[in-house]
């Protein structure tokens, strides 16, 4: 091997060791076979999606034509040396080549022992044979790329994986962990730069009604439908997620509180056009959603006060009579006193009706206002379901037990933990505070 052979080795190892992804260390493979083997056509098809080898690097103008022999080395997973294509028997039958020379090398580049793609070679420069030692360096080079191949194959499936875990299946948007992780970073970079960071938590009128009469199917077509109506009426640097269920956010950076709920206006009409395939028209009956809006920094101190004051405003557009648009306002003072929120944990017998029959579920109160309450259950609850609670004293137990307030309400919000479900109930009426 002469020395210029020995630099071109070293200089394709070091662009192998920088490529920034498989096809660009395929395109190195496929310009160091041409220099060190002197071939003026070399190519790289790799297996795809479809089933069919596709070209993914190539060393001249055009498009591959051994395409036949190629998928024979590709299934058998051996080189093949042919020094005329015209008189060689193993190529009976193949698709005849439009080259300038009939001498050509095709070798298996193997990825965890199984071919993952196939280096094509011919028409030497010089008109000359290729020879078996030329198909001996071919094939160490193509043993060198697929280290390589194997290194970014690995982390391109990270990459993947990774981005699986932050994006929702059904509409593709980012799921509740991404919605976390951006909330961080966008209430990090507003603190920094003295910027205002809104949020927008929208949430789909009656959906149930939509599964039930439509099936789950046409229920996730709306869902994907809404979701494209959400991100055609924002910018790039927002980012619209599905928070869970029937209910999305938008995080809108460098954007005020009036801004943002001209925003969710334009979202909210833009849902009542939807059309989704498989709906038909109701009398007196429209798609919608509610929608809740947030502003850090005037009515929240951090990212956990802005998700939960926009989640407020849109109880309360829920609360109002639905599709419609509720900005978060902060309680005065005394209203502050008289609804303030009070963490507790408390014995609490739900009871209602729903499609099962009635029920009766012994729950444990999280907090409690005279507005509402935080309920954790195990019981599948759909939202609007009236629940009575009956609140138990909590300095007795057992055969002691008794109940201390009657409550009445309606189920507004559902959240699903690990091993419980959270029920957000808003009271219509206390029928006793205290027995």
């Amino acid at each position: 091997m002469t020395e210029k052979n020995i630099e071109a080795i070293r200089e394709f190892l070091r662009k192998l060791e920088n490529a920034e992804s498989a096809d660009s260390a395929l395109q190195f493979l496929v310009e160091a076979a041409s220099e060190l083997l002197g071939a003026e056509k070399v190519s790289v098809v790799a297996d795809s999606e479809s089933g069919l080898l596709q070209v993914r690097a190539l060393r001249w103008p055009g498009t591959d034509t051994t395409a036949g022999i190629s998928g024979r080395v590709f299934s058998t997973g051996e080189s093949l040396l042919v020094s005329d294509a015209r008189s060689d028997p193993r190529l009976k039958g193949m698709p005849s080549s439009h080259y300038r020379t009939s001498s050509f090398i095709s070798v298996p580049i193997l990825s965890n022992g199984s071919p993952f793609a196939v280096l094509n070679i011919t028409d030497r420069e010089d008109g000359s044979v290729f020879s078996g030692v030329d198909l001996g360096l071919a094939e160490l080079l193509a043993d060198v790329a697929s280290i390589s191949l194997e290194r970014h194959r690995f982390i391109e499936s990270i990459e993947e994986l990774q981005k699986e875990s932050v994006t929702d299946a059904l509409t593709g948007l980012g799921n509740r962990r991404h919605f976390e992780r951006r909330m961080l970073s966008e209430i990090s970079r507003a603190r920094r730069f003295g910027q205002p960071l809104s949020l927008i938590m929208l949430d789909i009128d009656d959906f149930k009604v939509y599964n039930d009469t439509y099936g789950h199917p046409t229920g996730d077509a709306t869902l994907r439908g809404l979701a494209q109506v959400m991100l055609d009426n924002v910018r790039t640097i927002d980012d619209v997620i599905r928070y869970g269920g029937e209910e999305f956010a938008v995080i809108l950076p460098q954007t005020t509180i009036d801004l943002a709920t001209v925003v969710a206006e334009r979202m909210r009409a833009a849902a009542n056009e939807l059309e989704v395939e498989g709906i038909e028209e109701v009398a007196n009956r429209i798609f919608s959603v509610s929608i809740g809006v947030a502003s850090f920094p005037i009515d929240a101190r951090d990212e956990h006060e802005l998700v939960n004051h926009a989640d407020i405003a849109l109880y309360i557009a829920k609360a109002e009579g639905k599709d419609r648009v509720v900005v978060f306002e902060p309680m005065k003072e005394d209203e502050r006193r008289t609804y303030r929120r009070i963490p507790i944990r408390l014995n609490t017998i739900i009871s209602g009706e729903d499609y099962r029959g009635p029920f009766e579920e012994q729950t444990i109160t999280r907090n409690l206002s005279a507005g509402g309450a935080l309920i954790v259950h195990r019981r599948e609850l759909d939202i609007d379901i009236p629940l009575h609670l009956s609140i138990q004293n909590p300095f007795l137990g057992g055969e002691e037990s008794q109940t201390v307030m009657q409550l009445d309400g309606k189920l507004i919000r559902l959240e699903r933990g690990e091993e419980e479900l959270r029920g957000a109930v808003a009271f219509d009426t206390i029928l006793s505070r205290f027995s």
